[in-house]
């Protein structure tokens, strides 16, 4: 993690900005395509769902915006990135867990074998990473319900800079397979522009994924 200076931080002007708004969030929905991504997952008996969440998590270490939180005042950036996950409970309530940074497909997938069993049989909401830890991306997920729009809880004393992606139920189609996912992001951090690089990112994974779910 290093402390970036004004002067090394491109967003300044802008970070300042949303400093001084009561809901500094910025949030969009949009669809990918996972038709490729979903035979190749049938087809080598991998889970679809742990394949999106590596996907995301890889674009996550590409996106320098990605890797940026505010600690009290200042930005700071991280060099890798966990994978905070939701898990569902014997009860049917949700536990938040964190598949921690893997380099590589196998050692995700293995670690997430572990992680998302041990979520599931606990009784606690809070398994893995200390809660208020920030070097991590929270992602879940809504496979019962497409929706066209999200809004994810965010803490506003003091605001959080934690990146939030969520995706929905498949949207199947004769020709397509589309996927309804959000993200939402502190707006100092990100604009626009930013969020439609994760999008851009995120279909190129989605559609050559013999290149990246592999051993």
């Amino acid at each position: 993690m290093r402390i970036l200076s004004p002067e090394d931080f491109p967003r300044q002007q802008q970070f300042d900005h949303y400093q001084n708004v009561d809901l500094p969030y910025v949030g969009i929905c949009a669809d990918v395509e996972v038709h490729t991504l979903l035979a190749h997952c049938k087809a080598h008996g991998l889970s679809a769902y742990r394949a999106i969440l590596y996907a995301c998590t890889l674009v996550a270490q590409e996106l320098p915006w990605m890797r940026w939180r505010i600690r009290e005042g200042q930005v700071v950036e991280f060099d890798r990135l966990d994978c905070a996950v939701t898990a569902l409970g014997s009860d049917q309530q949700v536990r938040f867990t964190t598949i921690p940074w893997q380099k590589d497909w196998a050692s995700f997938n293995q670690a997430a074998d572990a992680v998302l069993a041990n979520a599931a049989a606990s009784p606690n909401l809070y398994n893995g990473e200390p809660e208020g830890s920030d070097n991590m991306v929270y992602h879940s997920c809504v496979p019962w319900l497409r929706f066209t729009q999200m809004v994810q809880p965010m803490p506003m004393n003091p605001v959080c800079s934690v990146p939030r992606i969520m995706w929905g139920k498949y949207d199947v189609q004769p020709d397509r397979t589309l996927m309804p996912i959000m993200i939402q992001a502190h707006h100092g951090l990100a604009d626009g522009l930013h969020l439609a690089q994760f999008y851009e990112r995120l279909q190129a994974r989605l559609t050559a994924p013999h290149l990246w779910l592999k051993d």
